[in-house]
């Protein structure tokens, strides 16, 4: 049973969710470009990999009985999951269903990771590491030693979208048999009509909201952990820390805008800020100090469960950053207050800082 939000209650949520959920989307795909641009083509396909290949072992079984499709033929339930867990996820897919045993799936432009001309700068073979991560375990994950997954187009090497289909042979596949790629020039097309529907009853727009959050908490938190995993508490931290940093200066201005900054005092960047912790639900307090002096406590960092002191700092990047980018008269600084406690310094000098 879901509780019904009223109208001010849901634009809210669109407002707050929807912000953390791009926000939070941004730093992953920050996380890989960077990756990519620091530690080569080699790197992002192995953080790609584990990130996905995680979230497989951690939801899989879950997600087939939520969804309902856990009796489904072991082809149509691999398609059903994956169009409806990021139809869920916000992304735009199709479906096509060929028989019990084969079934398409199509993830259509634009892309949700790569967005804008970001797409044009990463590796063109990355999308056959994507599909072939995940994808190729469905029938080790189902125990059905039969089912194969063949990815037909990749929409990072020029084609109109990323395309393969599910098929259940009638042989079991040896570990190498299960991807698969193969050259068509036509595949079935989608029918909205025919494609499986969620029910509206069960998905509320409220409960696909905080899903589609939740999507982009949990791309994040893998994959800040897998890299510390592969390379290292040093270069994990440079990767972060230059990734906020990065992010600030594209996404400020747009940020500003959604939240409906107005101006650029020390007030202004405090409660900018502060909006931000909202959106993505922070335990956190606003102290205003000064009119030229605020002070923000921070006692949370979602979406991730532990925040060392220099995994904090690395973060932080991204609000010295974006104060830069908005009043450089303006100071941000931050010390730590204990292991789960942030305290921001937000102070107008008066003066040009950089």
């Amino acid at each position: 049973m879901h509780t019904s939000l009223t109208p001010t209650e849901l634009d809210l949520l669109r407002h707050q969710h929807g912000t953390a959920t791009r926000l939070w989307g941004r730093m992953f795909s920050g996380l890989t470009a960077v990756t990519y641009r620091e530690k080569g083509e080699a790197a992002v396909h192995r953080l790609w990999h584990e990130v996905l290949t995680s979230h497989q072992d951690e939801r899989y079984h879950e997600g087939l009985v939520k969804l309902g499709i856990d009796k489904d033929p072991p082809a149509i339930a691999a398609a059903k999951y994956h169009y409806y867990t990021n139809l869920i996820g916000g992304l735009s897919m199709e479906y096509a269903e060929e028989s019990p045993r084969k079934a398409w799936v199509r993830y259509t432009a634009p892309m949700w990771l790569y967005d804008g001309v970001a797409m044009l700068a990463m590796p063109g073979n990355l999308r056959r590491t994507i599909l072939g991560s995940w994808h190729p375990r469905n029938g080790e994950m189902m125990g059905c030693s039969k089912l194969g997954w063949v990815a037909t187009k990749f929409i990072m090497e020029g084609d109109p979208y990323d395309e393969g289909y599910f098929f259940e042979y009638d042989h079991d596949l040896k570990p190498e048999e299960c991807y698969r790629i193969e050259h068509v020039t036509s595949s079935p097309p989608h029918d909205p009509v025919k494609a499986p529907q969620l029910d509206p009853k069960e998905w509320p727009e409220a409960r696909l909201i905080r899903a589609r959050r939740n999507f982009s908490s949990r791309y994040l938190k893998s994959a800040v952990e897998v890299l510390f995993r592969q390379q290292g508490e040093v270069a994990t931290l440079n990767i972060i820390s230059q990734s906020m940093r990065l992010l600030a200066i594209q996404y400020t201005h747009e940020l500003s805008e959604k939240l409906g900054r107005e101006g650029n005092s020390a007030r202004e960047v405090a409660r900018f800020f502060c909006d931000i912790l909202s959106c993505c639900s922070q335990e956190f307090s606003l102290e205003d100090v000064s009119a030229t002096r605020q002070r923000i406590v921070v006692n949370s960092f979602l979406p991730f469960d532990e925040a060392p002191e220099n995994f904090r700092h690395a973060l932080f990047a991204f609000q010295e950053m974006s104060t830069k980018q908005i009043n450089g008269n303006v100071r941000i600084t931050r010390r730590s207050n204990g292991p789960t406690q942030d305290l921001w310094e937000i102070e107008d000098t008066g003066t040009w800082l950089w």
